[in-house]
């Protein structure tokens, strides 16, 4: 795998994930503010907000959880292409630090992404910035976004918006995405898809919530 200077990589090796999982899912609360029982004897329980946490990755991949759907290295019937997803300071849309995420498109293909459960109530849209070092005719990554319920067998390709192109700019760009469709909790992915027989490495950084 290519290295990437002073980057430090907290991700993935073979498509093992490293992270704390989806430990931030919010769990029900009960509102005990009032004393009396409820006609039925049952307390309902309510799922509690959830905030979007570590938007900027300057507590690395703390909230986050990283997925990947990735083909195999031709010839090969069990390894995945390489790939990575890294927290690093070499350049930052806001705050320190930015999340990289590489694959080798030796495939042509392959997506990788970061994900967190949200209250998504009275959110109009999700933004993201995301880092091109050019601007190129050639698309060669494309940005992933999901946000909605999560399937039971997890996110794949084809679950993702993956509709914006990453090389029609060169330095930051802020691409945005409508979830004003959407309420209460939701799975938010962001991340990354190789379209390109080539090692593709991108920055992303500063996902917000957007309300009116």
């Amino acid at each position: 795998m290519t290295g990437f200077g002073g980057a430090l990589a907290v991700g993935l090796a073979h498509g093992v994930p490293f992270g704390r999982g989806d430990s931030n899912d919010g769990t029900d609360q009960r509102n005990e503010s009032d004393d009396s029982e409820p006609a039925s004897g049952i307390t309902h329980p309510m799922p509690s907000p959830v905030g979007l946490q570590n938007p900027s990755f300057e507590k690395y991949l703390d909230g986050w959880s990283v997925g990947t759907d990735l083909p195999t290295v031709p010839g090969e019937s069990t390894d995945p292409v390489d790939h990575s997803v890294a927290i690093t300071s070499e350049r930052a849309a806001n705050g320190e630090r930015s999340m990289a995420l590489f694959i080798d498109g030796i495939a042509d293909d392959g997506t990788i992404w970061v994900e967190q459960p949200v209250n998504i109530t009275s959110v109009d849209a999700v933004t993201v910035d995301v880092y091109s070092q050019q601007e190129s005719f050639n698309r060669m990554s494309q940005v992933a976004f999901f946000a909605g319920k999560k399937p039971r067998d997890g996110l794949s390709e084809d679950d993702f918006n993956r509709e914006k192109d990453i090389e029609d700019h060169a330095g930051w760009k802020t691409y945005s995405y409508s979830v004003s469709d959407l309420e209460g909790i939701v799975t938010l992915a962001v991340g990354m898809n190789v379209v390109w027989e080539t090692g593709v490495r991108r920055f992303f950084d500063d996902v917000r919530l957007v309300a009116e």
